[in-house]
């Protein structure tokens, strides 16, 4: 790969230079651009479709009849107008955040009742002047996608014109030359992206060998040849002769402490929501704020030495150790807070909690469809087991001993997939604004 042998000025401020024989073009001479009103309804008289939606577009590159689409209806008009073609595309034109404007997706293959849907604007390329696929790969470049982003407006919701799509600035080589960048980017990006997809598995993999660790150890112990007892639990089987079953509730507080209404208005807490959670560690640090702008939610008074455990959207697994010296740590109150008792080690307790069994059946505890639940009773009634606390401490031990080694690779792979992520955007973007020259690349 090279730079082109001559560039001039683009017109672009924010682009700067591009190849000499290139182009700039406004969207709407190069492309029919219409904001789909298709909603998710089914009404009666109205012909039968599937319909893609926001989420279809935002995580799929490409859109296939082979996508599990909503099915909803519209008119005649409609499906005339919204119908998806081969080589479409279909960007997110509405969004709870301005950088999640413009995010495309192309169309590899389609049937008669595939629609675009709402909150999206569908893209029909006049191919005699520019490949549908070369114009979606400029979508995903951030310096063509940022002119979208600044011209989204609102506060809680953003949304962009379709004036601003249709006057989008974008860079035209000849079509020779895009249907070839084209199809270098889509050898390069394959490539990197199933070498992704192997260290995603790989993380899979190391993430089953972790839980099968604390699994083994903390329902079997350290001792392969200890007497074994029926723990009397149906689901739980044989634990060690000597170890206790008992109720959480009779070895550990759940809710201990909340945060009163009459706090102060103006005192400052460290907020943790379930978005922050992930199985057995925090993803996100707790975000400062007043009590007076917390949600109504941020009432749980969380300490060092707690395991904290959501119980609302129990299949997301979000349950973690608190290893936070500070007093004014605060959860939401879809966490049970739980703190343990003498008999307990926190970090036993809390791997406890973690482990299959215990996840299992908190959620086949769990009531509701979109955002199954149990409460805290629920929690407290959960049968727990354990040793004396010296064999608690040595299971601990051992526990961090076997997963510090899984959790460094484990960080070094998702720091690898990050930076593959980074290159591969970084070079859809030298690409398709003319920073390389990929016209002579053998693919």
């Amino acid at each position: 790969m090279k730079p082109y042998p001559k560039y001039s000025d683009s017109g672009i401020q924010w682009l700067g230079k591009m190849p000499s024989h290139w182009q700039t073009e406004k969207l709407k001479y190069l492309a029919k651009v219409n904001n789909s009103n298709v909603d998710k309804k089914t009404i009666e008289g109205e012909l039968p479709v599937r319909l893609c939606n926001y989420t279809d577009v935002y995580y799929s590159n490409y859109i296939h009849p082979g996508l599990s689409f909503m099915n909803a209806t519209a008119t005649k008009d409609e499906l005339k107008k919204f119908r998806l073609h081969e080589g479409d595309i279909l960007i997110t034109k509405d969004s709870e955040s301005w950088d999640d404007i413009a995010i495309p997706a192309y169309v590899i293959e389609s049937s008669e009742d595939m629609v675009c849907g709402y909150h999206l604007s569908h893209i029909h390329p006049e191919t005699e002047r520019i490949a549908g696929k070369y114009l979606f790969y400029s979508f995903m470049s951030d310096d063509i996608r940022v002119q979208f982003e600044i011209s989204a407006t609102g506060i809680t919701r953003y949304g962009v014109p379709k004036y601003s799509i249709d006057n989008g600035l974008f860079l035209l080589p000849p079509i020779p030359e895009q249907k070839q960048i084209a199809k270098y980017l889509d050898h390069k990006t394959a490539q990197i992206d199933s070498l992704i997809e192997k260290k995603k598995r790989l993380i899979e993999l190391l993430k089953e060998e972790r839980t099968a660790v604390i699994n083994q150890a903390v329902t079997k112990g350290l001792n392969p040849n200890v007497p074994m007892k029926d723990s009397g639990i149906e689901w739980l089987g044989e634990i060690p002769s000597h170890w206790k079953v008992k109720r959480l509730k009779y070895e550990a507080k759940v809710n201990r402490e909340t945060l009163p209404e009459t706090t102060k208005p103006d005192y400052e807490i460290e907020y943790i929501d379930i978005g922050n959670v992930t199985l057995g560690k925090i993803v996100d640090s707790p975000k400062l704020l007043t009590f007076e702008n917390a949600p109504s939610r941020a009432r749980r008074v969380v300490k060092k030495g707690d395991t904290i455990l959501s119980t609302v959207r129990t299949y997301l697994k979000a349950i973690t150790y608190i290893d936070m010296e500070k007093d004014n740590l605060i959860a939401s109150t879809g966490f049970a807070v739980i703190t343990p008792g003498n008999n307990l080690n926190p970090k036993y307790l809390s791997y406890l909690m973690t482990s299959e069994k215990i996840i299992d059946t908190i959620c086949s505890l769990s009531t509701g469809v979109s955002y199954p639940a149990v409460n805290s009773t629920d929690v407290g009634n959960l049968f727990i087991w354990y040793p004396q606390l010296n064999e608690q401490d040595s299971i601990v031990k051992y526990i961090e001993k076997e997963t510090a080694h899984i959790d460094s690779i484990l960080s070094e792979t998702e720091k690898e997939i990050e930076l593959l992520q980074e290159y591969r955007t970084a070079l859809i973007s030298e690409v398709v604004t003319g920073k390389i020259d990929v016209r002579e690349e053998k693919i």
